[in-house]
């Protein structure tokens, strides 16, 4: 078989870079012999990043025109929900015989819009899904956070119509599989995020002197909307509070480097940074290396705690106490997934009242917490291996394409 993956922006999003190279050991193992084209937005970066994988990096065609940019702004005007794709959707659903639908909050609508009555809900990724199963090619969802699509009636029958048509959707945590099961989905199931199956080198850090920190500014514009990416002095009197009270350097962790400064965490962590009055107290962690780079120096950290779901993931994954800073519905789940429990999760609108208290709990109680990541780790390896088969069989349909 020949499956495409796609629905990332590019693999400057380290959690991005985990799916995909997730994504590409399920596949192998899930279909062994198969090949893998993975079609990016980014194509000269991500092929560099993912140079050591055997997959075919596919640079994703523009196909945009006047006429269709006029059609799409009149179909938004009036809510109308199909648009004109602007990219060659057609030659790439034709290159392959079915596709992965990869990605982390692609198949979600931020708080931030569901507070209104009324508010948009067309998605790229749908449309696409929607054609290649027009086409007769089977999708499959893997490693996302699926929902909340709130109670505007029309973007919730549009996510389930379309949708339930997708061959499989496989669900990184157990909130969004009981999400869509309470709407009605019977092609639901969950399975461990891709990030678990990434693993580092076998390298021991004697000594653990930071705390990580990874803040992200689309996390505060998901919840502040634009006021959220202007908080950077409020940001640096808690980061100097925690230099403060524990007396130990931070390190700051970007997790995207995206060309977009309003969804880079290296430059809006450098802004904080020089706001801070222990600013001389602050390592930024080299991000050259990616996902598998940054989770060599998370070693170093004490605890970690991380807006970016998948940067905590890196963490725990390595037996490291993470603090989930939760602005949507997967840190929440994720949370939950690794300790049973909300203990270590922090909504973030609560960061200024919860997060020295959080920190100080975690280093006191580390030891147990290491013991209980340890466990964790186990059982989710022993799950991914013990449900694959299960999986490979579930997915034999893939190859006739029924």
């Amino acid at each position: 078989m020949i499956i495409g993956l796609f629905g990332i922006y590019g693999v400057y999003n380290f959690g991005c870079e985990a799916i995909v190279r997730g994504a590409v050991n399920f596949i192998n193992t899930a279909f062994p012999g198969s090949k893998i084209l993975y079609f990016s937005y980014n194509y000269k970066y991500d092929r560099a990043v993912l140079s050591d994988l055997q997959i075919d990096v596919c640079e994703v065609q523009h196909s945009k025109s006047i006429p269709k940019k006029i059609i799409n702004r009149i179909q938004t005007a009036f809510g109308i929900e199909h648009r004109c794709l602007l990219f060659d959707y057609s030659t790439m659903l034709e290159s392959v015989d079915a596709i992965f639908s990869i990605g982390g909050d692609i198949y979600t609508i931020p708080a931030v819009n569901r507070q209104h009555e009324k508010y948009p809900y067309y998605n790229t990724l749908v449309n696409f899904c929607s054609k290649a199963c027009a086409m007769g090619k089977p999708v499959v969802v893997y490693g996302a956070s699926v929902g909340p699509w709130g109670d505007y009636s029309k973007a919730v029958h549009y996510y389930v119509s379309n949708m339930k048509k997708y061959r499989a959707i496989l669900c990184r945590e157990k909130k969004s599989e009981d999400y869509l099961t309470n709407l009605g989905f019977e092609n639901v199931k969950f399975f461990p995020d891709p990030a678990f199956q990434v693993n580092g080198k076998n390298t021991i850090v004697a000594e653990k002197k930071y705390i990580g920190v990874n803040l992200s500014p689309l996390s505060f514009a998901e919840i502040y909307g634009s006021n959220g990416l202007n908080i950077h002095s409020e940001l640096a009197k808690l980061m100097d509070e925690i230099v403060d009270t524990f007396n130990r350097d931070l390190m700051f962790v970007p997790h995207v480097i995206s060309p977009n400064k309003n969804d880079n965490d290296y430059v809006f962590m450098k802004d904080i940074k020089e706001a801070m009055a222990n600013r001389e107290r602050v390592y930024c962690a080299n991000y050259q290396n990616g996902f598998l780079g940054i989770k060599e120096q998370l070693k170093q950290c004490q605890v970690v705690v991380a807006a970016r779901m998948h940067c905590a993931i890196n963490a725990v994954h390595e037996n490291i106490p993470a603090i989930f800073l939760s602005y949507s519905q997967k840190s929440v789940g994720m949370c939950q997934y690794i300790y049973g429990n909300t203990d270590y999760l922090i909504d973030l609108k609560s960061i200024n009242l919860q997060l020295i208290k959080k920190i100080h709990t975690v280093l006191e109680q580390r030891e147990s917490v290491v013991e209980q990541l340890t466990i964790r780790n186990k059982e989710i390896y022993d799950y991914y291996c013990e449900n694959i088969e299960e999986l490979k069989s579930y997915f034999d349909r893939l190859k006739s394409k029924d």
